[in-house]
């Protein structure tokens, strides 16, 4: 694929051209999207971004008038004709979500070094509370490697416009811009450590503080539709998976605690006796309750009509099982099939629901026939593997 996407860089860069001020206008007209127009900066550079929405390679890309390529997820190569027509127009990098894809960082640099302008969002993953989340532990070391310019650009009102919990888009407001651009002899002047630490401040956005400030309406229906995909934990009776969205109304199904999710992001007291006043703030306090649980020695958590998918590096894929999926403390199983958590690497979330992780060096995606909040695996799963890590490194430490 990289062959063919240096054959194809002249065409790149001839639709980039031709497509880029109809796109600013559909952006405007759909999103009221805004957008300070970038400076002009010596090719090659990257540009790193925060990520909220399945737009943000449209929203970048249009404060840039230089073509640039978009490593974006592995799942965007598995839409037949969809696929072949997207990498005909853009030819994208993907990378395998779940995954180190060491694959996806040569591709990145070999890109770059054709003098090529590349565009990566860090996080990976869309937000889910608002804030801009972990970054990929690597992205410093690519950044450095590669030895060229370095652009963060920032964009706001993306999560209040599409939450990446909710199957609707709002209008609002948004808006876009450079947030600083560093030349390859500052990068040099680095350590990979600060360098981090400088993309880390320059990315970083909270869309509740922003806004506090700006009080913008987001107009949509259905406003709580799907959030317990997100919030899972209740806050009074502290149930597990007992939430549940209806309209505006976010309620608990065991003790009927609610609260409405107004226009503005913010939630308004129902029958609440809590505090929380957005979705970052109860999210915070749910992984902090979960933290503090003990899981037992029996099943966490189950869902019924799940389907464990195997991804080849081609992009083809086959069902490895079928049924239920259930979480223990130390393995998960899909019908038949069982992995131990200490054999799972790199799991995350494509999407709202979609599961995907890696185990001993094979990819693995679990779909789901019907809506269930795939969230709850993930982080549950994380807290376990870091409790197993504390105990045999304590372990360690005791037999020395």
């Amino acid at each position: 694929m990289a062959a063919k996407r240096e054959k194809g860089q002249g065409r790149h860069r001839f639709v980039w051209r031709l497509v880029r001020w109809p796109v600013i206008l559909l952006l405007k007209l759909k999103f009221n999207y805004t957008m300070e127009t970038a400076p002009d900066i010596g090719r090659p550079y990257i540009v790193l971004s925060n990520h909220n929405t399945d737009w943000d390679p449209l929203l970048v890309g249009c404060a840039f008038k230089k073509q640039m390529y978009f490593v974006a997820s592995e799942h965007i190569f598995r839409r037949g004709w969809i696929s072949k027509l997207l990498y005909w127009l853009m030819a994208p990098i993907a990378r395998t979500k779940g995954s180190t894809d060491g694959a996806a960082a040569m591709s990145i640099l070999r890109t770059l070094k054709r003098g090529n302008n590349i565009c990566i969002f860090p996080e990976g993953n869309r937000s889910w509370n608002g804030v801009t989340g972990p970054l990929h532990p690597t992205t410093a070391k690519i950044v450095k490697a590669a030895k060229t310019a370095l652009v963060t650009f920032k964009l706001t009102g993306g999560y209040l416009t599409s939450p990446r919990w909710c199957l609707s888009n709002r209008k609002g407001r948004m808006h876009g811009s450079v947030v600083n651009v560093y030349t390859a002899e500052q990068i040099a002047a680095m350590s990979e450590e600060e360098l981090m630490s400088v993309i880390e401040r320059d990315l970083y956005e909270d869309a509740f503080e922003t806004q506090r400030s700006e009080m913008v309406p987001f107009k949509g229906h259905v406003r709580a539709s799907r959030l317990e995909t997100a919030l899972y934990v209740c806050p009074r009776c502290g149930g597990l998976c007992t939430m549940h969205s209806d309209d505006t109304r976010f309620y608990c199904s065991e003790c009927g605690m609610s609260v409405i999710y107004n226009p503005y992001g913010f939630f308004e007291n129902g029958n609440n006796d809590e505090t929380f006043r957005t979705v970052y703030e109860w999210d915070v306090w749910q992984e902090q309750k979960l933290r503090e649980m003990d899981f037992g020695s029996g099943p966490i958590f189950s869902d019924e009509d799940q389907t464990l998918i195997e991804i080849d590096s081609d992009h083809t894929s086959k069902v490895t099982a079928e049924g239920t999926m259930t979480l223990y403390p130390d393995r998960l199983e899909i019908g038949e099939f069982s992995v131990l958590l200490r054999d799972i690497s790199q799991m995350a979330l494509h999407g709202r629901e979609t599961i995907v992780f890696s185990s001993r060096g094979i990819n693995y995606e679990i779909d789901s026939f019907k809506s269930r909040c795939g969230r709850k695996y993930v982080t549950v799963i994380g807290i376990l593997t870091e409790r197993a890590a504390a105990a045999a490194d304590a372990e360690e430490k005791s037999d020395e």
